[in-house]
């Protein structure tokens, strides 16, 4: 009988002992396997994949933030990397309490609680055995695509890499990349992102109570953070451990508690011992919906992710870590901008952009790419930088600046406002009308341009030549082509193009290419970009000046009055064009004022005409033209974004080779009582406009004294002669104040 009991228990030994090697043999085959296919740890040098990166205003302000959209489903992952040193102690000290207690006497692993983590896994039910920080590491950096996988291999490969993170790394850089990668909740990745989103604080900030209301989310975020009843009972549990093992005194443990904890999406109420007296689930969810996010303005923030990924590639925006991107743009103007774009008077169902630059840098200081509404988040289109609209009589200075450079103009040549067929090879015949269907007659170039009239514009163009017009505006940015009709804008531009190019005459002659950043720099702070914007002279200092002091004019001229009459902008001396094209498709207001070139557009997505009149909100009725409500919202932004900044009366310096003489603003003539106008010094004087004793020759009907025509018999055919500033009486109407400019009702000019 005692044999035979031997031999059971020596075959039940032998049994148990080839089990056991057969399970260690097979273990051991499978960890070599396993230990060949183990990836590289030096992917934990770039642990920061699909970081957020942030985006800076010109004075080093943050303004918001990308995140990146990253997968097959496009999910967006919110993590701003931080160092240990920018996290405050309270908060590690409650990660490493609640996550891992024996995180610094360990090596990576705790045998007893792997031992007890394998027998949960596979013949428990374990919620998360057996992890340290360690291994957590390895599981959502090399092993990430392992991390749904409950296996022995995903254990023995986490166990063997732990070992080996912590032979290469300090504990200190081993947390460091923890609390880098931690998942929690929504989208939101990291703890900065963590302290951010549920506390709207740096991690520096984040005191004990608020490291271990965070610390508890860890392992089940999205569900823990709906529970916050037991994430109060789970900290005062970690708290007295705290206490027990002398991590903490008892004293910071009821500081800790009675402090009145406010988690993002729940309002909760505390009597003074830091008990829980209400709590109210507030609804905000922890997921960032958008790829970019901006509390100044969204508009800018998907400007700058457009040029990092068409410079650099989802690779580097998303794969390399954070990256901190440095603009062009003025707080304040930006504020400006939107709260303009918020009050705009638009056309029911129009849209608009507004984009403001410092013409001597070339920096875009502020761009909103639509009309702006309360509760309503803007859009990716953005119309200051997308949009291609045709920019009316807007162009017309560039053309006659060309016509001072190439044709010999100036303020006071004087061009003839009358019906006329323009003939280029090629193209069929052309008559130009103007706005009003009538003809102001002989004045100079200054007032032709106050009054935007279409047939003098096309004259400068002519003068010039429409090829040099053409070259020079390529120069400026343009594409366009050499034909007549492009003297009155009918080729299409965006706003920021526009902008840019009248930003020109601002800045003595020079544009400075338009740009919106200025530095890029990767997470180590190298950096990656630096902008070398291209400058060209494009006009002449002189050019420029005189064409300032022109449109200048468009705004302070009276008797008749000029269409920009309305700019104003308090204790600024303001230049400007009004624009408008055909059918009324497109209104703009474009202007430069010492520090800042803007624009205003506004007009329909679909290029439909706009409205002849519209109501305001106070129920006013209103004509739509262009020098109205493109000039309100001018007024409105500039008048902010340049508030308590420095002004002068005297306006852009004046260059050398300019200037100033009285002329007569219809005859061009020399007058003690004219308007004030730039000259470049070469322009000769004496050959200034046109005198009384320069008289026209002109055919009448004799019986009434009107301009003869194809119907007029032979014998009333008479020759007179007439001065210039009567020639427009026989050519359809002379010119008047303008129509409209303090009633409504009539028409009213929209150029």
């Amino acid at each position: 009988m005692r044999y035979m009991t031997r031999k059971l228990l020596q075959g039940a030994f032998l049994l148990v002992l080839t089990l056991v090697l057969s399970v260690t043999a097979l273990f051991g085959a499978s960890a070599m396997k396993w230990s060949a296919e183990l990836p590289s740890l030096e992917g934990l040098d770039a642990l920061e994949f699909t970081s957020t990166s942030l985006v800076f205003a010109r004075d080093g302000t943050q303004i918001g933030q990308i995140v990146p959209v990253v997968g097959e489903d496009r999910e967006s992952t919110n993590r701003i990397p931080v160092g240990l040193d920018e996290i405050s102690p309270a908060a590690l000290q409650a990660i490493v309490a609640y996550e891992d207690f024996d995180y610094f006497s360990h090596f990576g692993f705790n045998p007893l609680s792997v031992a007890r983590a394998f027998y949960e896994e596979f013949l428990g039910d374990a919620d998360r055995g057996g992890s340290t920080i360690t291994t957590q590491v390895v599981k959502n950096t090399v092993l990430y695509d392992l991390r749904s996988d409950r296996s022995m291999e995903r254990k023995a490969k986490e166990l063997m890499l732990a070992i080996e993170l912590e032979r290469r790394l300090t504990k200190a850089e081993i947390l460091q990349r923890y609390v880098n990668v931690v998942f929690w909740g929504g989208n939101v990745y990291g703890i900065r992102a963590a302290a951010q989103t549920y506390f709207g604080k740096e991690p520096s900030e984040l005191n004990l109570a608020e490291g271990l209301y965070l610390a508890r989310l860890i392992p089940a975020p999205n569900v823990r953070h709906d529970d916050f009843s037991g994430s109060r009972a789970s900290m005062r549990e970690v708290l007295n451990r705290m206490v027990r093992q002398g991590t903490i005194s008892q004293r910071l443990a009821d500081q800790t508690w009675r402090y009145p904890l406010q988690p993002r999406g729940w309002s909760v109420r505390y009597d003074g011992e830091g008990s829980v007296l209400e709590t109210v689930r507030t609804g905000e969810e922890v997921l960032v919906q958008s790829s970019v996010s901006s509390d100044l303005s969204r508009h800018v923030l998907f400007e700058v992710r457009r040029f990092l990924l068409s410079r650099f590639g989802d690779a580097v925006v998303f794969g390399q870590g954070g990256l901190r991107v440095f603009t062009t743009v003025d707080v304040q103007a930006q504020r400006a901008a939107n709260d303009a774009a918020r009050r705009a008077e638009v056309p029911e169902g129009a849209q608009m952009a507004i984009v403001a630059i410092d013409h001597a840098t070339g920096g875009i200081l502020a761009m909103v790419g639509e009309k702006l509404r309360d509760g309503v988040p803007s859009g990716e289109f953005n119309r200051a930088t997308q949009a291609r609209r045709q920019p009316g009589s807007s162009f017309k200075p560039i053309v006659y600046a060309a016509a001072m450079e190439r044709g010999g103009m100036h303020q006071g040549t004087v061009l003839v406002d009358a019906p006329e067929t323009f003939f280029q090879r090629g193209q069929p015949a052309w008559e130009p009308r103007n706005w009003d269907n009538t003809f102001s007659g002989a004045q100079t170039v200054r007032e032709n341009l106050n009054q935007s009239r279409n047939i003098p514009a096309v004259k400068a163009l002519e003068a010039a030549s429409a090829q040099a017009v053409a070259e020079r505006a390529r120069e400026l940015g343009y594409n366009i082509q050499p034909y007549y009709s492009i003297a009155l804008g009918t080729f299409e531009v965006t706003p920021l193009a526009h902008a840019s190019a009248f930003g020109a005459f601002a800045n003595a002659g020079e544009q400075v290419e338009a740009h919106l950043v200025t530095r890029v720099e990767d997470a180590d702070g190298n950096v990656l970009y630096q902008a070398q914007p291209r400058r060209k002279q494009v006009w002449s200092p002189e050019t420029a000046y005189v064409m300032l002091d022109t449109l200048r004019g468009n705004v302070i001229d009276r008797n008749p009055t000029a269409l920009s009459w309305r700019v104003d902008v308090p204790g600024r001396w303001v230049t400007g064009k009004t624009g408008t094209t055909n059918d009324d498709r497109d209104i703009w207001f474009v202007g430069a004022t010492p520090g800042m070139t803007a624009l205003v557009w506004m007009g329909n997505d679909d290029s439909t005409s706009m409205p002849r009149t519209m109501t305001n909100s106070d129920g006013t009725r209103e004509t739509v033209t262009s020098s109205r409500q493109p000039i309100y919202v001018f007024n409105d932004f500039v008048t902010r974004a340049l508030q308590g900044r420095p002004s002068t009366a005297e306006g852009f310096p004046v260059p050398e080779g300019v200037e100033f003489h009285t002329i007569d603003r219809r005859t061009g003539a020399i007058s003690a009582n004219g308007t004030r106008a730039a000259f470049s010094a070469a322009t000769d004087i004496t050959n200034v406009g046109v005198g009384s004793s320069l008289k026209i020759e002109l055919v009448v009907d004799g019986r009434d004294g009107s301009r003869a025509t194809a119907n007029t018999p032979l014998e009333f055919l008479e020759v007179i002669e007439v001065l210039p500033m009567d020639l427009g009486a026989y050519l359809g109407g002379a010119p008047a104040d303008l129509p409209g400019v303090e009633g409504e009702g009539t028409p009213e000019p929209g150029q």
